[in-house]
């Protein structure tokens, strides 16, 4: 027995260091914008977005640092403090410690990571793309072929990194972002404010553009390179950077929101019906505010008429189980231009039962009668 015990002796301490290297913690900088301050809010690094990154990596046990272009303190909202998954974020983190004292662009690359994560809002639209420190840590960390992802906004950081060869990072690869669409739709406040349509400066400098419908989520990975659409894509992209990155990830409940975007996209491919039954069995998984902001917006957004009957068959199972009469307005405006003239009538009936007094009530009558302008 004793030359066994010899070499099993031999292997525990062969094997000891690799042990302990793959429960080494890593390292990932998480990136935001400078931009935003008081009075030009709309234009910060989005809170949410970061919120549920931040605890995607916490909660796998990852060492974060929290980066911005220029250190120091940075804005803090609160208009959505009432969210569960904010209230943990500020209170159960150390996240609000970080964010009054972030490691400026220059501070932080000599520092290694294992990872970076750029979160969106439009503030990384006009900060993160032109600062050279920023520019300079992204440079280095995409020419160590490390992974990254950017969610969002978030790729408008990229846009001009270029590799080793002077090319641009971004060069012929499959990247996503926050579409033209979306931007028109939801960010009519900044838009016009806007240094560059992120969609289209990708393009311009050799991405390959890849996206899903307005608001749903999509994440695209191309090698080390995680980009992701929208907020609803946020925390698996966080997830997908720390499986590169060589994390066992935990299981986890999704956020409400991404719930509910999850469940629209797949009820889009197979079925609203899938609706009716998510909500029916497991209500207190998704936010009905959330996707009755999807069914009000995503009928006007589709652009030909397969899309739009596939939209207004979503928006249909959306109000089955949730009341508001400017939603049911506009599902009755979209059945009536779709020629569902029953169904309009049928909501319509529905309608004066529950909002007799309504201020939409003559323009819906119009509608039905067919006397709209």
């Amino acid at each position: 027995m004793r030359p066994f015990n010899a070499i099993l002796s031999f292997l525990i301490v062969l094997l000891v260091p690799f042990a302990n290297a793959s429960e080494t913690s890593k390292n990932v900088g998480i990136l935001i914008s400078s931009y935003g301050e008081k009075g030009r809010e709309h234009l910060s690094y989005d809170l949410e977005e970061l919120a549920q990154a931040y605890l995607v990596l916490h909660d796998n046990g990852v060492s974060i640092d929290l980066l911005s272009p220029k250190g120091g303190a940075v804005l803090v909202k609160n208009n959505k403090d009432q969210l569960p998954f904010i209230q943990r974020f500020k209170n159960e983190t150390p996240a609000l410690k970080q964010l009054a004292n972030t490691l400026s662009s220059k501070e932080a690359i000599n520092k290694p990571y294992d990872a970076v994560l750029v979160i969106g809002g439009s503030g990384a639209m006009f900060d993160l793309p032109v600062d050279q420190a920023t520019q300079a840590f992204l440079e280095k960390h995409v020419n160590s072929s490390k992974p990254i992802a950017a969610v969002c906004h978030g790729p408008a950081a990229l846009v001009n990194v270029k590799r080793k060869d002077g090319s641009y990072f971004v060069a012929n690869k499959k990247v996503n972002g926050f579409t033209n669409a979306e931007e028109r739709a939801f960010g009519s406040d900044v838009i016009d404010d806007l240094p560059f349509l992120l969609e289209d400066k990708l393009k311009e400098h050799g991405a390959t553009f890849v996206n899903n419908a307005p608001m749903l989520p999509y994440i695209s990975v191309d090698g080390n390179l995680i980009t992701a659409q929208n907020p609803g894509a946020v925390a698996q992209a966080a997830e997908v950077l720390l499986t590169k990155a060589g994390v066992d990830i935990k299981d986890r409940k999704l956020f409400k929101d991404e719930a509910t975007l999850t469940l629209i996209s797949k009820a889009r491919s197979s079925g609203s019906y899938l609706i009716d039954l998510a909500i029916k069995s497991k209500p207190e998984m998704y936010d009905m505010n959330y996707m009755a902001l999807y069914g009000f917006y995503a009928y006007g957004l589709a652009e030909d008429k397969a899309s739009k009957l596939v939209e207004l068959d979503i928006m249909q199972a959306i109000g089955r189980n949730f009341e508001h009469p400017v939603y049911l307005a506009k599902l009755i405006s979209a059945e009536v231009e779709q020629g569902m003239k029953a169904k309009a009538k049928q909501n319509f009936e529905k309608f004066k039962d529950l909002y007799p007094d309504h201020e939409k009530m003559a323009d819906l009558k119009g509608l039905i009668n067919g006397k709209a302008k």
